[in-house]
């Protein structure tokens, strides 16, 4: 083994170089026996145990809280090589997490007083930024600048989060007609607000409503039914110039129009144009069927709080079949898969038809009871004359 050792004042390098496989020509500072490293260094001036490009900005090697510096080293504190910004990269030995904090400019050699943490690395592998000791994968602190806690550039528009001061959110696509798509997962869910969250479709940054829906291009609520031919049925609102200069409310299936309500009255009214029929013949007799009709009072099942008057969807099916729709039962309906439902608004149609044939029964009594009094009175005639 060879030992050069080379002295300088009270510091030494010791460079050692051996004929043994190993530590061949490893180099020592502050150690005869540099076994762990080509270059190998013990001690150090305050926490800095080397530093290259010390002429410069350049960087330091740093033990007992083991830290790169960059434009630092520690010496009783943190100082500056040169004029200008620094930071530092260092391990936690005890806590075992990893920092980077950054400095603010100063002068060569000058102490540094103050610090910004930018980011942090715990031991679980998450990751903070902005000084926070992260408790999530990432953790982000709110941020104080107008920029917010994160920005996500785009080519055009930018998403934040925790927007300025106030805290809002943007979440947009980075460009013009671009799409935000939230959940795309089969059988995933949204869940918004605690109840007391209000939501607002193209309407502004402070909803009235708990959900408000402004339209775009005249398009309302669509509800599509991708099981079956994708059927739609569309709410939406329509400035009706007949009745302007407020919206009526109205229901189109597949871009076709049911049914509008009027804004003066909240009456209902069907789509009833005889352009529109077809086979279209005069109703036969009703009165016979419209008096085997029984009415009833019931209580639903359900909630069995309230006496109600009507009918019942059997019966009417006996006699009508054209009032009662059958449909499938959803689940909450135990034992029942075929379910009634009547359609009350036609009984008002019902009920026209039959004081129409009961007029003409009165108008034939009438008739017949004028001719019994003219027959009367001639017969009285007769009697008088006779007598």
């Amino acid at each position: 083994m060879k030992k050069i050792l080379f002295l300088a004042g009270f510091n030494y390098i010791f460079l050692f170089v051996s004929a043994q496989p190993e530590p061949a020509n490893n180099v020592g500072i502050g150690t005869s026996t540099p076994t762990r490293a080509k270059l190998e260094v013990h001690g150090a001036v305050g926490s800095t145990s080397a530093i290259f490009g010390g002429e410069s900005s350049g960087i330091s090697l740093q033990r007992n809280w083991p830290a790169i510096g960059f434009n630092h080293y520690n010496n009783n504190g943190g100082k500056y090589m040169s004029n200008g910004f620094a930071a530092a990269q260092f391990l936690d030995p005890n806590g075992g997490y990893i920092a980077f904090d950054m400095y603010p400019s100063g002068a060569s050699n000058g102490t540094i007083t103050s610090s910004n943490r930018a980011l942090l690395l715990s031991t679980e592998g998450r990751v903070g930024v902005g000084g926070i000791y992260p408790v999530a994968s990432l953790d982000v602190a709110r941020g104080t600048s107008n920029e917010g806690a994160a920005v996500f550039r785009g080519t055009t528009y930018n998403s934040y989060f925790n927007y300025s001061l106030s805290e809002n959110t943007y979440i947009r696509p980075g460009k013009a007609n671009g799409k935000v798509i939230i959940n795309d997962v089969p059988g995933g869910q949204i869940a918004m607000g605690d109840g007391s969250t209000k939501v607002s479709l193209n309407n502004g940054l402070n909803p009235y409503y708990s959900l408000e829906i402004r339209q775009v291009d005249q398009r309302g609520l669509g509800l599509i039914d991708p099981t079956h031919l994708y059927d739609t049925w569309e709410i939406r609102t329509f400035l009706n110039s007949i009745y302007a200069p407020h919206s009526d409310l109205e229901l189109d299936f597949n871009g076709t129009r049911k049914v509008i309500i009027l804004h003066e009255d909240g009456e209902y009214y069907n789509v009833s144009d005889g352009r529109l029929k077809t086979n279209i013949q005069k109703a036969p007799s009703l009165i016979e069927k419209i008096l085997q009709l029984q009415p009833v009072t019931y209580k639903m099942k359900s909630d069995g709080l309230s006496t109600k008057i009507g009918f019942i969807a059997q019966e009417v099916k006996q006699l009508f079949p054209e009032l009662v729709r059958v449909t499938h039962a959803p689940g909450n309906y135990e034992g029942i898969n075929d379910l009634h439902l009547i359609n009350y608004s036609s009984f008002g149609v019902l009920a026209i038809k039959a004081i129409q044939e009961q007029q003409q029964m009165i108008e034939v009594i009438n008739k017949e009871i004028e001719l019994l009094k003219e027959q009367n009175k001639m017969l009285l005639q007769l009697i008088k004359n006779k007598n």
